[in-house]
């Protein structure tokens, strides 16, 4: 592994490592046939790099690892690293980058030179990680608000695409319900599974209070169980909120006290307005969950679990 980067302008650019080696993130190129580019075969994960008062950390990065190399058992591709070595590496470009606050983007895909649909056998793994300058959702805002719609676009069922996948092809599925909600003059999509019951957000896990309770769904309702996800449950838990893990409809979003959403770059992130109804101003629950989810990611809070990676 190449382990001196290039020179870059650091106050914008990406820092890239490609197949072994780091690249200036302006001259990195792939054939104009690689099978991912035009069949969205990808698995990809999003890490937060966090400042802490003992530099800077990456927020549960072998559970990233980890569901990426399912995802690529998924779907065929062979990593040309072990898991371990893989965190390592991830470590190593994200030191690489000089920032103590990123978002860490590893990549797998199919590499090649062929139309060919099936990949097997005719096109190479490849790997990427990209550090990217990312301090948080909404630049300068301290707790980003969130207006929700409901979806005309459906949830892909997990027997069509598997739900537990962080895959590239999946995202078009999210890609055309953020679109419709963002020409509608919302901030997110609820997408609705085959069922007619709620999914998850375009890019998030949705979570509700009703009476006290946390309640969200879980991966039979056709969503991907994000980390920052679990990670809240246990924060929840440790904190002695009531939780409720079950299937969730449309009657829970009129019902609810709270909604919010989480994700890596989301954090934690209220829903002020679902379609026509403005949700209250008074979420002490959700109040609670984000600033200790905050907290707990900056090191400022021990962690239910060896959640921090320290890099230098």
């Amino acid at each position: 592994m190449q382990t001196t980067p290039p020179p870059t302008a650091l106050a914008d650019a990406t820092t890239v490592w490609l197949d072994g080696a780091f690249q200036s993130d302006a001259s990195v190129a792939l054939h104009g046939l690689t099978h991912a580019l035009h069949y969205g075969s990808s698995v990809f994960e999003g890490i937060r790099l966090y400042p802490t008062s003992r530099g800077p950390a990456i927020f549960r990065l072998r559970d990233h690892i980890d569901r990426l190399y399912r995802g690529a058992r998924t779907y065929g591709l062979e990593m040309p690293y072990s898991a371990e070595r893989f965190c390592e590496i991830v470590v190593d470009v994200a030191k690489a980058s000089g920032r103590d606050a990123a978002y860490i983007r590893p990549l797998a895909f199919f590499g090649g030179d062929t139309v060919r649909l099936a990949p097997a056998n005719v096109c190479e793994t490849r790997v990427l990680v990209a550090v990217l300058p990312f301090s948080g959702l909404i630049k300068g805002e301290e707790a980003p608000r969130c207006a929700a719609t409901v979806s005309p676009i459906m949830k892909t069922p997990s027997a069509s695409l598997p739900s537990w996948v962080k895959a590239g092809g999946h995202y078009t599925n999210s890609i055309l319900a953020l679109a419709d909600a963002l020409a509608r003059g919302f901030d997110e999509a609820i997408l609705l599974n085959d069922r007619g019951n709620l999914a998850e957000g375009s890019g998030e896990n949705l979570f509700v209070v009703l009476d006290g309770v946390l309640t969200t769904n879980d991966g039979g309702s056709d969503i991907l169980e994000g980390i920052t996800r679990g990670s809240v449950l246990e924060i929840a838990r440790e904190l002695g909120i009531p939780i409720n893990v079950r299937t969730m409809t449309r009657a829970d979003l009129a019902a609810c006290d709270e909604a919010f959403f989480t994700g890596t770059a989301a954090e934690v992130v209220p829903i002020v307005r679902i379609d026509d109804r403005i949700m209250s101003e008074q979420r002490p629950l959700t109040d609670r969950l984000r600033v200790t989810y905050s907290d707990v990611v900056r090191g400022k809070r021990p962690a239910p679990g060896d959640w921090l990676t320290l890099i230098s």
